[in-house]
């Protein structure tokens, strides 16, 4: 899996394959999914490039924050899964964003790039162009819509806020499971994903992790089996994420926004 699951729909739909991490969409339903990322920012000031993408949906799971499976399961690190690209609408140009951020306010108009290399049509700023973004905020996408396609949406959603895991002591414990704590968003069903990366080989970069989703209320415990593997691998290191969907719809065409703010930041003790 990417660093982040929800920076591209690939991997928004990629989330299918781990277990409770999604609602599943069993008929063919427009669907529009806007991704909005950001993460550790020492200046303070947060910058996002917006993603938007649309189809026609049917059968994939899509992800939800208020659906948590409270668990963890080792995968292989970094992992992919690249599903075939679903039929794709056209929502109008361009779908705009608006943030707060720190001073004022910020704007983003998205148009349709070309394909990627996997067929994927991304509503997307130029290259290497931001916006900024206050974490925790109300943002406001603005969707035109499209005859035959996508239709017009205008809609307010909460950005996830910023993430701070305490730091994990990884002695090696055999009878214990691994207690982990968290500043939790306060009054949003959003979910924190936790990837406790290390190597198997003793040597090397991170093979393997143990890939965790709780329900963000600030704490949960990782089951000392699966917290062991982590303690007695080398190169640890921890990557978290807060993420935090939106989801509307308008009787026929469903748009779901998925916010994330993303941290490499935690300490890691006794590594």
């Amino acid at each position: 899996m990417k660093r982040s699951l929800f920076v591209a729909v690939a991997v928004l739909f990629a989330v299918a394959a781990c277990k409770g991490f999604g609602d599943t969409i069993p008929t063919s339903v427009p669907l529009g999914i806007v991704t909005i990322s950001t993460g550790d920012a020492p200046s303070g000031v947060h910058s996002t490039s917006p993603a938007a993408y649309f189809v026609n949906a049917v059968n994939v799971s899509i992800p939800n924050s208020a659906t948590s499976a409270d668990t963890c399961a080792q995968i292989a690190f970094p992992g992919s899964l690249l599903p075939s690209p679903l039929a794709q609408l056209d929502a109008g140009t361009p779908v705009t964003i608006r943030t707060v951020t720190n001073t004022g306010n910020d704007t983003a108009q998205l148009t349709p790039q070309a394909a990627d290399v996997n067929g994927y049509v991304f509503y997307r700023l130029p290259a290497n162009d931001s916006i900024q973004l206050k974490p925790g905020s109300v943002s406001n996408v603005t969707i035109p819509g499209a005859a035959n396609g996508f239709n017009p949406f205008n809609y307010n959603f909460t950005n996830a806020d910023s993430l701070k895991l305490d730091p994990i002591d990884a002695t090696t414990d055999s009878t214990h499971d691994m207690t982990l704590t968290w500043n939790a968003q306060n009054g949003q069903a959003a979910s924190v994903v936790v990837q406790l990366e290390f190597s198997t080989t003793g040597t090397g970069l991170p093979n393997s992790q143990i890939f965790c989703q709780f329900t963000d209320n600030g704490s949960h415990a990782v089951q000392e089996s699966l917290a062991n593997l982590w303690r007695a691998g080398s190169s640890k290191h921890v990557h978290a994420y807060r993420f935090l969907t939106s989801i509307t719809n308008d009787g026929t065409d469903q748009l779901d926004v998925v916010s994330t703010y993303n941290t490499d930041s935690t300490t890691v003790l006794n590594p």
